[in-house]
């Protein structure tokens, strides 16, 4: 597995926003986690590796993570945009993806497919399975890729993502970490939307400390 990061600026967010692209080594098809934007960076590094791009998961639908969505489509077509089934509609709202309030065009590109929990998305020899983790929206979502996790907005390097949003719910989002994301083998590696990346085990002995 290939795995390259990319950090992105969005709008009056005054944060970066974590993009991931993973390549199956072999064939060379890959997925990108989350659009916010630097398509152009995304698009070189996959025709110099000789790539060709699949799939976009979005791990839910705040503008910080959709801002790219238009020009990726450009770049590339025939990608299939994947959603949890929950933010069908919500992609497409505007008091949702908060793309005015970050001060960014408004989303106009639907997904292709909607998620539940433990799809698979494939890609090459590889396969995404997706973990649905509400809390941060009502259909936020991880990804688990060996052994890593990509945890979008929902777990950070020793925190978690807002639950003050439209869509979110701080009970549902300890219950999504603590029954689901902690269950998980301790060297898991975090891939988080936002800041740092972390591993498992010292993600769990931060929750049994202060959250326990």
């Amino acid at each position: 597995m290939i795995l390259k990061q990319f950090r992105v600026m969005v709008g009056n967010n005054n944060t970066y926003t974590n993009s991931y692209l993973v390549m199956d080594e072999i064939t060379k098809e890959a997925i990108l986690i989350d659009a916010p934007g630097a398509i152009d960076k995304i698009y070189n590094y996959i025709e110099n590796a000789n790539g060709e791009l699949k799939s976009a998961i979005l791990t839910h639908c705040h503008g910080d993570h959709i801002a790219g969505l238009a020009e990726l489509k450009k770049c590339y077509p025939n990608v299939k945009i994947y959603i949890h089934e929950s933010e069908k509609e919500a992609i497409l709202d505007d008091s949702i993806t908060l793309c005015s309030f970050l001060n960014i065009p408004v989303n106009t590109i639907k997904a292709d497919y909607f998620l539940k929990e433990d799809d698979l998305v494939k890609f090459g020899n590889q396969s995404a399975t997706i973990i649905h983790t509400p809390g941060h929206t009502k259909g936020s979502i991880c990804i688990l890729i060996g052994d890593a996790l990509f945890s979008g907005d929902t777990m950070f390097k020793r925190t978690y993502g807002r639950t003050d949003l439209k869509t979110s719910s701080e009970e549902e989002m300890l219950s999504s970490i603590r029954d689901k994301l902690l269950k998980l083998p301790e060297n898991t590696i975090l891939y988080p939307g936002h800041g740092a990346n972390s591993i498992l085990r010292e993600e769990k002995q931060f929750y049994h400390i202060k959250k326990g």
